[in-house]
């Protein structure tokens, strides 16, 4: 191929980290010249018929083509199998030079072997257009008086730029000032062709595509963003810490009004500057080694102007994670000026990355210039049927007067669950007062480790999703059938009426709504008895240990068996049995002194229920009720 790819797409300004080794330079070429012809398809200029020459003529303006040579010039892409309208939409997954793949690909070997190692080791999966649009959307309100510059540092193809060109109110001054980093070296010759796509969409007049291509690409640069901070002099992260004024010094301060990124979530690769990076970031930058996406965080802060705001999404880690650098990464959040938010997203019955790529995640944003609030979002469930759900506004709560907040985050958005919340911290007794031990084993095993005081004992699951998976007596799982070998949680407590009256407040839909707000959504941790409050009085005591024995007596009749690789796992759902739920919530009522028992049994439907139009929702209410 006869292609002078320098002369081309070289950026027309120095500083921007472009290099070109000869191993790569047909690749590079070949995927320019689909990017000519995917930008051509995707504005309308042919009907997917055209030959490669042909969106190379039309792009340059000129007699590119004959450059090309024959071996090339007569390339006709396959037939059109889709429309320009979805090419449009598809284009920064169509110019990703990794086949199409997600997370589970990668883990299940659904790609090619080195186009798998590439995705693991860059840590870069695909940002859906609707999720960019939504966070984008966030940061353009209010509308800003002021010149608004925005910045990705890992832009990757450039959804997210995208989506800020395409949803300002200001085009023409939002083309200016788009900026992006990554470091891969393909990443800004892909992002400029989406960017001039997007352009040529909603201006069709004007200059020809390859002068708005180079617009774009004089503000993309190729450099490592783990090393961006204020020292100066490391080639854009090539040789050690660099400043974002080395590529774009007309950002004479380093800001940016709008910050916006998808991290990669890897660990820490070798480099000889590693060793610094507690320099640049201090919160993250000596902790994440396992992880590197904290580290985004901590650098788009550092990025942001006084009165900028930034949205970044990441697995639900920031919000629920005790694993350092989260919670100290959690404090730093909390003491930035304006407003912090996390929008919690679960992973079913849909996810935020598609059906696919089953992650938990969270989208934080932060308003400086504002007045300081931390707000939280309820952990999101919503079906593909209806995926608009996942971005409709919610009411949100400040929660930073709440007991261990930032360390803790509670997942809440309405005033009474903050009171609620707030109550139950400040209740004189805790579930964790009673148990005397605890013990991780697997169930088939319970018997042995205390078998004479099995009755004193009850078995939490590991996991959990519309209920948590309690178990009074391990003889009952044995007759069930159950021999899976993951541990339980074996809480052992003073007296058999205590471990009755500990299975009802761990049944109730209190118990339950602390898990939930609390945690991920999914494990059980060690700590949850001890937000659970217990009472004091051994009138509430014996209330809750009859109501607890009543309930275990329906709920070993109805054992629901799940199967994994050929293990059995039996629990016992309590949800189901309403009427008794209802009396352990009305007890609890009584112990706290809240009227929240209703607003529970509301809360807890439209969690389990997710689809109000779906077919399956009388069954469903016939369950709760």
């Amino acid at each position: 191929m006869e292609l002078d790819f320098e002369r081309l797409y070289a950026p027309q300004r120095t500083g921007l980290g472009f290099t070109l080794p000869s191993e790569h330079r047909g690749i590079r070429s070949a995927w320019a010249l689909i990017g000519e012809w995917l930008v051509s398809y995707a504005v309308g200029q042919h009907d997917g018929h055209a030959s490669l020459a042909d969106a190379h003529d039309w792009f340059w303006g000129g007699e590119e083509s004959s450059r090309l040579g024959p071996a090339v010039a007569d390339v006709v892409m396959p037939g059109a199998i889709t429309s320009s309208r979805e090419v449009h939409a598809l284009l920064p997954y169509l110019l990703d030079p990794a086949s199409v793949a997600t997370r589970r690909s990668v883990i299940r070997d659904r790609v090619a072997p080195h186009e798998r190692v590439a995705r693991k080791k860059s840590g870069a999966y695909y940002t859906p257009g609707d999720v960019a649009a939504h966070m984008v959307g966030h940061l353009l309100m209010p509308a800003s008086t002021r010149p608004t510059t925005w910045i990705d540092p890992a832009q990757g193809s450039g959804v997210f730029l995208r989506a800020a060109l395409a949803l300002s109110p200001d085009h023409e001054a939002a083309r200016e000032a788009l900026y992006g980093v990554d470091i891969d070296p393909f990443a800004a010759e892909a992002t400029a062709f989406v960017l001039t796509a997007e352009d040529l969409l909603l201006c069709p007049d004007g200059a020809a595509p390859y002068e708005r291509w180079h617009r774009f690409r004089r503000n993309l640069a190729t450099g490592n963003s783990l090393f961006l901070g204020q020292i100066a002099g490391g080639l854009l992260g090539a040789k050690g810490p660099w400043r974002i004024t080395e590529a774009f010094p007309e950002v004479l301060d380093g800001k940016f009004s709008r910050v916006v990124a998808n991290p990669p979530y890897i660990k820490l690769p070798n480099h000889p500057a590693n060793a610094r990076l507690h320099e640049i970031h201090p919160v993250t930058g000596s902790l994440a080694s396992a992880d590197v996406s904290p580290i985004f965080v901590e650098l788009a802060l550092s990025l942001l102007a006084d009165l900028g705001s930034l949205s970044v999404v990441m697995p639900l880690s920031p919000v629920v994670s005790s694993r350092s650098p989260f919670p100290q990464l959690r404090s730093h959040l909390a003491r930035s000026d304006g407003r912090v938010s996390f929008e919690c997203f679960d992973r079913v019955p849909d996810a935020l990355f598609g059906d696919d790529i089953k992650t938990r995640n969270a989208i934080i944003t932060v308003t400086r210039g504002t007045a300081s609030a931390l707000t939280t979002t309820p952990l999101r469930r919503w079906t593909s049927r209806r995926r608009s759900l996942a971005f409709e506004a919610e009411s949100t709560v400040d929660v930073s007067d709440l007991p261990q907040v930032p360390l803790l985050l509670p997942k809440i958005g309405t005033t009474w669950e903050h009171a609620l919340y707030k109550t139950c911290f400040a209740h004189p007794a805790r579930l964790a007062n009673w148990v005397l031990r605890r013990q991780a084993v697997p169930l088939t095993r319970a018997r042995s480790v205390d078998n004479s005081h099995w009755s004193r004992m009850v078995a939490l699951a590991p996991t959990a999703y519309n209920f948590l998976g309690l178990t009074r007596d391990a003889t009952q799982a044995d007759s069930d059938g159950h021999d899976s070998e993951n541990p339980v949680a074996l809480l052992s407590f003073g007296s058999a009426r205590e471990a009755s009256a500990a299975y009802a407040l761990l049944a109730s839909r209190l118990g339950f709504w602390l898990w939930h707000v609390t945690g991920d959504g999914f494990h059980t941790t060690a700590k949850l008895p001890s937000y659970v409050p217990a009472p004091t009085d051994g009138e509430t005591i014996e209330r809750l240990a009859n109501l607890g024995e009543e309930l275990w007596a329906s709920a070993r009749t109805r054992p629901l068996v799940s199967v994994n690789r050929g293990k059995r796992t039996v629990s016992y759902p309590t949800w189901i049995f309403g009427e008794v739920i209802d009396q352990i919530d009305g007890a609890v009522d009584i112990m706290l002194g809240t009227d929240a028992a209703g607003r529970l049994a509301e809360w807890h439907e439209r969690l389990v229920v997710v689809d109000h139009e779906s077919e399956r929702i009388e069954k469903v209410k016939r369950k709760i009720g």
